[in-house]
């Protein structure tokens, strides 16, 4: 199995998880992060949006659930805000301080947080000002 090596020496091998906490992003075939629960697929949408169809799912599925980054968007006028923890995500505030709802994880996340009744994962198309932070 091909193995890479990051500039410590650190051994990643394609299909396992960077982090306990994060199950599901495991090193690509390159020795990158992916989302293996939600891949990227460069061949059919590019890489302008690190193999997703729009800006918005990249932000989603690669810079919030890949490299941790804190989100915000807008549903339907509301500002939702979630930050992004070494070991799980939160709803929070404006400022990231005070957390709301917790989950293990961001794809855990992006399947559970429910907004009018629905997950997160289903409105991500009627999202706005979807920002990572």
């Amino acid at each position: 199995m091909k193995q890479n090596h990051n500039d410590e020496g650190e051994v990643r091998t394609p299909g396992t998880p960077v982090s306990p906490y994060e199950p599901d992003i495991v090193w690509d075939l390159d020795g990158y992060p992916m989302n293996a629960k939600y891949p990227p697929d460069v061949e059919r949408y590019g890489s302008s949006f690190h193999g997703y169809p729009t800006d918005e799912r990249e932000t989603i599925f690669y810079h919030f659930a890949v490299q941790s980054y804190d989100l915000t968007f807008k549903y339907k006028g509301k500002t939702y805000y979630a930050v992004s923890d070494v070991d799980h995500v939160a709803l929070c505030d404006e400022h990231f301080t005070k957390e709301y709802e917790v989950y293990p994880n961001a794809n855990a996340f992006i399947e559970n947080f429910k907004i009018d009744g629905r997950p997160l994962i289903e409105l991500i198309d009627e999202l706005e000002d979807v920002e990572p932070v």
